[in-house]
């Protein structure tokens, strides 16, 4: 059985010939996994994102796992260092535009100065682009080599991008969008509408490539009661996975921190898989199993915690726990509670193959 097989066996619900492991490498990770040095390959990467397009995937092959995302492509940045700060700046004017995140994804944040609250005229003004102009544009670089050199042994999962409430803070700010649910809700729901159709366009696109699956996250989730989810979010999680349904890929929702009321809500989404399983952040993975381990696949659950910090032993113990949890009638992918922390020694994750295999 192949990897690719074996991940899709599991996606869907079934028993393949182990569990496979998708362990959900960040490219921080795989910057430090390399042997590169971090801060300075931070900054080459925003200024020559195409040299790193294959970066995640070498990682993966290092470590024989079996399926790996890939993540959308970048527009070259201009990034001028400040004492231990390094910025985004306007190339002419010299205006700072961001500030480098060496803690985070390593990308770039807006500014709070700069965080806008959203309108009506600014949701008007994001494009929408045509599914074949996609294919074959820049932001899909990534993919196309992935697919070219990986697609054939690897479970491929393509990011599309967030479309609902998570996606709208990254732009204005988790406060603003908060007081927005509240008071805006009208604004929030145009929004929705409008990045989920862009999110459609680019996953119709990465089906037309190849893509195995297509990632969607909803991380605002957590700070959500099950009526504002249910109102601000299910309708466009659904109406994402009806519109792809047709195309072959499968789906799965990441929903990381406290999440437990919000299981019966995800059983409605039809997605066929959810995950990490946070159990750092509140969602124990015995919880999970029991509200949806019928209705879909699962994936996740080995604490972050362990993994960037913890002995190899225990993250092997944690993984075994997972598995004898998770694991025992099919529909489950062994992965971490949440993104794999940067630090995360690479003999911890060729520990959790080992505890599949054993």
């Amino acid at each position: 059985m192949t990897r690719k097989e074996r991940a899709r066996i599991a996606m869907t619900g079934g028993k393949p010939d182990r569990i496979p492991v998708v362990p959900q490498i960040c490219p921080p990770h795989a910057m430090l996994s390399a042997g590169l040095p971090y801060r300075e390959t931070v900054i080459d990467r925003l200024r020559h994102p195409e040299k790193y397009d294959l970066l995640e995937a070498q990682c993966v092959e290092r470590y024989g796992v079996d399926g790996f995302r890939v993540w959308l492509g970048m527009e070259p940045r201009c990034i001028e260092w400040q004492d231990t700060d390094a910025f985004e700046v306007d190339p002419e004017t010299g205006e700072r535009l961001g500030i480098v995140d060496f803690n985070g994804g390593a990308g770039v944040l807006r500014l709070p100065e700069d965080r806008q609250t959203i309108q009506s005229a600014d949701i008007e003004a994001v494009p929408v682009p045509a599914v074949d102009d996609l294919v074959t544009s820049d932001l899909l670089r990534p993919h196309r080599k992935v697919l070219e050199r990986y697609g054939r042994k690897y479970f491929i999962i393509g990011a599309p991008g967030q479309f609902t409430v998570e996606s709208m803070s990254h732009s204005q700010g988790m406060e603003q969008t908060l007081m927005d649910i509240i008071e805006r809700p009208d604004i929030v729901k145009a929004w929705a509408e409008r990045q989920l159709e862009v999110s459609i366009r680019r996953s119709m696109a990465m089906a037309e490539l190849g893509v195995d699956a297509l990632y969607i996250g909803e991380t605002f989730g957590q700070f959500l009661t099950s009526e504002q989810f249910e109102d601000l979010c299910l309708p466009y999680i659904q109406r994402f996975v009806e519109a792809l349904r047709p195309h072959g890929v499968l789906v799965y929702l990441h929903m990381c921190g406290r999440i437990t009321h919000l299981l019966e809500l995800i059983k409605e989404t039809g997605v066929d898989c959810v995950e990490p399983l946070d159990e750092v952040g509140g969602t124990p993975v015995a919880t999970v199993v029991e509200a949806l381990g019928d209705s879909m696949a699962l994936m996740g659950g080995v604490s972050t915690l362990l993994l960037a910090s913890g002995a190899v032993e225990e993250v092997r113990r944690d993984c075994e726990r997972c598995i004898s949890i998770a694991g025992q009638n099919g529909g489950y992918i062994l992965a971490a509670c949440d993104m794999l922390p940067s630090e995360t020694e690479p003999e911890k994750v060729e520990a959790m193959v080992e505890a599949v295999t054993r």
